[in-house]
C-alpha cells in the first residue's frame, strides 16, 4: 500500500469524500473563497435513533448505485443496519468532490456539479443513496432512475427519455447530464448564458418518482438560503411541522475557527457530530478541507468536533496535521470554537530494546456515540477507515512520514467516548519478516488521555512463540501469513502490517495496556491460501502464548462457533463484532430441531477452525439418516453441495438412531480430501449441554439444548515444517476422540488404517493404544518414498463408550520424504 504525496478524491479511493462545501443534517454554509455556492440545508428532526442493535447481526450487503449525474457510488450495509459509501469513478470527468450527509438514518451524496440546483431544481431525495437502494434502484435492478420532469419548456435533457412528465434518466447517459450542470452553471456565472444560476436550460425541477411497490418516498430536507461567501450561516427557517410532530430546536450559529501549530489561520478536515441524537445531524468536511473560519448552523444541543487541522491544502498529504478533538461543545447560543493545532500533544510508541531496521505503523481510532445510539465510528478496519486514516492524517506510515498529534480531552458525560492508538512495528510492510513483529495497542475510555507518550518494557510483553507448517500438498505454494485481530467494546482493528513470514518456528509481541479491555484473536493464511483462527483471549504482561498451525490434516474442527466474525466489505458491507465471545453450540438440539454450525480446517490445535469461506459450498457434500432412513442430503442441491453451517436437521420426536456425513475437499487444496461418518444415537429427553456461559442454543437461544454426540478427532502428528514424516520406518502419533468444545464426551476405543495410494488400497485396522481421557496412540511402518505415492492416508474409527462412534477418511494426510 502506497499513499500518495497528493490525495485525489477518486483516484485514491478515498470512502465518504466531501468537497470545498460541507452538508449537514443541520444548516452549513460555505467559507469565503468557495469555487461553489454553498449547499445550505435545514434539517427536519426525525425520530429516535432505535435501540442498540442485537448481539448477532443480520448479513451485510452491498450495492452499487448510479446517480443521475452519472456519478457511480458504492453502499455498503453493515450487519448492525449502518451504512458506509465510497466513491467508485463518481466526478472522473471534471475532477469534482462531494459532499455527503446523514438525514433521518439516510445516507445522501451530493455531487458539487449538483449543488447550485438543489431544491429548487433538483429533487434532494435523487441523492439519498440509502433510499435509491431500497426501492431497488441500484445498479443491479434498474438502468434507469425514474423521475418527473415539471416545468420545463425545452427540449429533452441529456439522458432523460421525456422533455416533461414522467421520464426516467438513463444511467449509462447519466455522465452526459451531469457535464451539462456543470456547463450551464459555468456558463450562467460567466454572463455566456442569460439563464439564472442554479436553473435548468429551458427551467423546470426534476424530482424523483416513487417506482412500483417501493416504499415510500423520504421526507426530504428542507434547504435554507444559502450565504454569501466569507458570511454568516443563515438563521434556519421554521421547521416544518409536516416533518416533526415534535417541539422544533431552536437553531444556532457554530463557528469553527481551525489554528494551525504556527498559530495562524489553517484548513480543517473531519466531522461536526450531534451527540445529543445521531439523526440530528452530522457534517463531514472532506478533501481539499475549508480554509479557515467556517460557519455552521446546527440545533441547539451537545456536539463532537474532530478535525485534522493543518498549514495548507488539505490534500497535501506532505503536510503536519494535528488531530484537533473536541468531544462535548455545549451550543445554546452563537458560538465560536477554535481548533488550536497547538495544543496537540505527539503520540510516540517504542518498545524495549527497540529493534533496528524496522518500519512502524501508528494509527489513532475513535468512536464517538450520542446519546440516543449511532456512532461515528473510526477504525482501522473497512474500506470506509480509508477517509479518516488518510484524509484526516490518523495514519502514520505507507508513505505518510509525518508523526502524529492528537490534543488531550476531559472526560465525556454525554453519550460515550472512546480512543485508541495502535503502533505495529515490522521488519518490512509488504515484504518477508523473519524476525520478530510487535503490536502495540494503547485504549482508553471516556477521553484522550493528557499523555501519549508510551514506552513498553520487555517484561511487558506478551510472548507468542508460532510455528507454522506448510499443507500436505503439492500445488500449495502461496506464501503463510500471520495476522491477529484485536476487539475493543466499542471498535474494532486488525494486525495485517508485515503479516507475510515464513515456515517454521517464530517469536512475536503482543501488548495492550488495558487487558481486560482487549481480546485478541491471532489468524494464519495457510499455504493454500486460506484462513485459520484461534481462539480469542485476553492477554497479559509476560505472558507466553505458543501455537501450532496447520499441523495435521484439515478436519472438522470441534471448537466453539463465534457468532460474530469480523468480514470487510468487498462486494459486501463490513461487519464490526459488537460481542467477541458470543458463541453458539454447533451440533445440538431442542426438541425435534437440531441446527448445525460445524467448522472445517482444524488442525493440531482443537481451538483452530475456519470459517464458512475455508470450504466452498460446491466443495462439500452433507448426508443426514434417520434409523436408516435418508431424510437430507446435498444432492438436491443445484451443485451438489451443502455446507453444515446454519443448517436445521429433521430429528424424530423419539430415541433414534442417526447418520451423518460430511466430506469436503478444503479451499485451496484439491488434493486432499476428508471425509468425516458420524453415527449417534439422540433423543429429545437427552441431558442439557454443559455450555459456557456465552454460548447459546439454536434455534432459540433463551432455552437450553443437547450436545448431540459427533466425536472429533484431533491429530497429533510429528512433522517438519512442510507437513513431512520420514519414509521406510515406523512411525509413531496420537490422536485424541471427544465430542464438541465444552462436552464431557471421549472416545473409549479406535482402530487406525493407512494408504499409501490415495485409498485405493488399505492396510487392515490396527487397534490404537489408549491414554485415558479420549487420548490413543499408534505406530504405522512407512515403507520407503519409492513404494507409495509420497502422501500417507489415513482412516480412524472410534467409538465412546454409549456407541456414538466416527469414521474419518482423509486422503492425503501428510507428506512422505
Amino acid at each position: 500500500m502506497k499513499i500518495p504525496r497528493r490525495a485525489v478524491s477518486v483516484a485514491a479511493g478515498l470512502a465518504l469524500v466531501a468537497g470545498t462545501v460541507a452538508v449537514a443534517g443541520a444548516v452549513t454554509a460555505a467559507p469565503g473563497g468557495s469555487t461553489s455556492p454553498p449547499v445550505t440545508v435545514e434539517r427536519h428532526p426525525g425520530p429516535a435513533t432505535p435501540a442498540r442493535p442485537a448481539a448477532r447481526p443480520k448479513a451485510p450487503s452491498s450495492a452499487t448505485v448510479t446517480l443521475v449525474t452519472g456519478d457511480r457510488f458504492r453502499v455498503d450495509t453493515n450487519g448492525d443496519g449502518t451504512q458506509s459509501v465510497s466513491a467508485l469513478d463518481a466526478g472522473a470527468a471534471d475532477g469534482a468532490t462531494f459532499s455527503m450527509f446523514g438525514f433521518n438514518g439516510d445516507k445522501y451524496v451530493i455531487p458539487n456539479a449538483v449543488a447550485p440546483y438543489l431544491s429548487s431544481t433538483m429533487d434532494l431525495r435523487l441523492f439519498d443513496v440509502s433510499y435509491l437502494v431500497r426501492a431497488k434502484l441500484d445498479d443491479a435492478h434498474s438502468k434507469t432512475v425514474p423521475v418527473t420532469v415539471s416545468g420545463h419548456s425545452g427540449s429533452a435533457l441529456p439522458a432523460l427519455s421525456a422533455a416533461s412528465g414522467t421520464s426516467t434518466v438513463s444511467k449509462k447517459s447519466a455522465r452526459a447530464f451531469g457535464t451539462m450542470l456543470v456547463k450551464q452553471w459555468r456558463d450562467s456565472r460567466s454572463g455566456a448564458s442569460d439563464t439564472p444560476v442554479g436553473t435548468l436550460p429551458g427551467g423546470g425541477k426534476l424530482t424523483l418518482d416513487r417506482p412500483d411497490g417501493a416504499p415510500a418516498l423520504p421526507v426530504a430536507p428542507a434547504l435554507a438560503p444559502a450565504a454569501k461567501p466569507g458570511g454568516a450561516a443563515p438563521k434556519a427557517a421554521p421547521l416544518s411541522a409536516k416533518a416533526d410532530s415534535g417541539a422544533a430546536l431552536p437553531y444556532h450559529t457554530l463557528t469553527v475557527d481551525p489554528i494551525g501549530r504556527d498559530g495562524k489561520p489553517a484548513t480543517m478536515v473531519g466531522v461536526l457530530q450531534n451527540v445529543d441524537d445521531f439523526t440530528r445531524g452530522w457534517v463531514l468536511v472532506g478533501l481539499p478541507g475549508i480554509q479557515g473560519a467556517s460557519n455552521f448552523s446546527v440545533p441547539e444541543g451537545k456536539f463532537n468536533l474532530d478535525f485534522a487541522v493543518m498549514s495548507g491544502p488539505g490534500d497535501d498529504l506532505t503536510l503536519q496535521s494535528s488531530l484537533v478533538v473536541k468531544p462535548e461543545v455545549s451550543v445554546t447560543k452563537d458560538l465560536t470554537v477554535s481548533l488550536d493545532a497547538r495544543q496537540a500533544k505527539p503520540y510516540e510508541a517504542t518498545v524495549d530494546p527497540a529493534p533496528t531496521g524496522y518500519e512502524q505503523v501508528d494509527y489513532l481510532s475513535m468512536t464517538r456515540a450520542s446519546v440516543t445510539g449511532g456512532a461515528m465510528r473510526v477504525q482501522p478496519y473497512g474500506f470506509d477507515s480509508y477517509f479518516y486514516y488518510v484524509a484526516m492524517r490518523m495514519l502514520h506510515g505507507f508513505g505518510l512520514a509525518n508523526p502524529l498529534y492528537v490534543t488531550p480531552t476531559e472526560p465525556v458525560h454525554t453519550g460515550s467516548f472512546d480512543f485508541a492508538a495502535q503502533t505495529e512495528l515490522v521488519q518490512s510492510i509488504e515484504g518477508l519478516n523473519p524476525g520478530p513483529r510487535y503490536a502495540l495497542e494503547f485504549p482508553n475510555r471516556g477521553q484522550i488521555p493528557s499523555t501519549l507518550t508510551h514506552h513498553v518494557a520487555k517484561a511487558d510483553l506478551t510472548t507468542v512463540h508460532s510455528t507454522i507448517h506448510a499443507g500436505a500438498c503439492s500445488t500449495c505454494t502461496q506464501q503463510t501469513q500471520l495476522l491477529a485481530n484485536m476487539f475493543t467494546p466499542w471498535s474494532q482493528s486488525n494486525i495485517t502490517n508485515g503479516s507475510t513470514v515464513p515456515v517454521g518456528e517464530r517469536t512475536d509481541y503482543w501488548y495492550t495496556s488495558e487487558p481486560e479491555l482487549t481480546v485478541w484473536q491471532a489468524a494464519m493464511n495457510g499455504s493454500d491460501g486460506t484462513r485459520r483462527w484461534d481462539r480469542r483471549r485476553h492477554i497479559h504482561p509476560g505472558e507466553v502464548i505458543t501455537e501450532d498451525w496447520d499441523r495435521g490434516p484439515d478436519v472438522p474442527s470441534p471448537a466453539m462457533p463465534y457468532q460474530q466474525e469480523p468480514k470487510v466489505g468487498i462486494g459486501t458491507g463490513s461487519v464490526v463484532v459488537t460481542d467477541p465471545w458470543l458463541g453458539v453450540c454447533g451440533a445440538c438440539r431442542q426438541d425435534d430441531n437440531a441446527v448445525l454450525f460445524l467448522q472445517p480446517l482444524g488442525d493440531a490445535n482443537p481451538g483452530h477452525y475456519a470459517d464458512t469461506g475455508g470450504v466452498s459450498a460446491a466443495d462439500s457434500s452433507l448426508r443426514f439418516s434417520r434409523n436408516g432412513t435418508l431424510a437430507l442430503s446435498s444432492t438436491a442441491n443445484s451443485d451438489g453441495g451443502l455446507r453444515p453451517y446454519q443448517v436445521p436437521l429433521p430429528m424424530l420426536s423419539a430415541a433414534a438412531d442417526y447418520e451423518l456425513d460430511w466430506a469436503y475437499h478444503p479451499n485451496g487444496n484439491t488434493e486432499q480430501r476428508i471425509d468425516t461418518d458420524w453415527t449417534f444415537r439422540s433423543a429429545p429427553g437427552d441431558a442439557a449441554a454443559n455450555r459456557a456461559d456465552d454460548e447459546e442454543c439454536p434455534p432459540d437461544p433463551a432455552r437450553g439444548c443437547s450436545f448431540l454426540p459427533l466425536l472429533f478427532v484431533t491429530y497429533d502428528l510429528p512433522l517438519d515444517a512442510g507437513s513431512h514424516a520420514p519414509a521406510g520406518g515406523a512411525y509413531s502419533f496420537g490422536f485424541t476422540v471427544a465430542g464438541q468444545q465444552h462436552s464431557t464426551q471421549k472416545g473409549s476405543a479406535a482402530t487406525v488404517s493407512v494408504s499409501y495410494d490415495d485409498g485405493a488400497s488399505w492396510s487392515e485396522p490396527q487397534a490404537a493404544t489408549g491414554t485415558g481421557d479420549g487420548g490413543f496412540t499408534t505406530t504405522v511402518q512407512h515403507p520407503e518414498l519409492a513404494g507409495t505415492n509420497g502422501y500417507v492416508s489415513l482412516r480412524i474409527a472410534a467409538h465412546d463408550a454409549d456407541g456414538n462412534a466416527v469414521t474419518q477418511t482423509i486422503i492425503r494426510a501428510y507428506a512422505l520424504s
